[in-house]
């Protein structure tokens, strides 16, 4: 698992490196519509191609994320490959995500071994979600 702290203005790190991958986007406090999209596109680009979505407003996030897929590859040329899978777990607790991302979490065309976790968020609990995620 890898934990990336996400706020309104930090730098969006390079993560293609574990390109193709699933995807937590485990959402603590909201960011302008504009850096949704950004953060979204971001993702999407570097190769996510599953994407669980938890916490307040996810389905506005899953939004963002269906559309930034459709930006990088019309529906109508889109290979089942390249489909992003989106879930939304906004009323489960993180470690039913987190257990759902280990066990289930898998794309129908695509081997995924990465896990990547976007928590957005002002505090970084690098930590916490280890240790959380370790117990699911």
């Amino acid at each position: 698992m890898e934990y990336i702290q996400i706020t309104e203005a930090n730098e969006l790190p390079d993560i293609s490196e574990f390109a193709p991958f699933k995807a937590v986007i485990a959402i603590e406090n909201q960011v302008s519509d504009e850096r949704q999209q950004q953060i979204s596109n971001w993702l999407v680009t570097a190769g996510a191609l599953y994407v669980m979505l938890c916490g307040e407003h996810s389905g506005s996030w899953s939004d963002s994320v269906r559309q930034a897929n459709l930006e990088q590859t019309a529906i109508e040329a889109m290979r089942p490959d390249q489909f992003v899978m989106i879930t939304d777990h906004e009323q489960e607790r993180l470690r039913a995500v987190f257990w759902h991302a280990k066990k289930h979490a898998k794309h129908t065309h695509v081997k995924l071994e990465q896990l990547v976790v976007l928590h957005v968020s002002n505090e970084n609990r690098a930590v916490d979600y280890l240790s959380i995620f370790n117990k699911a």
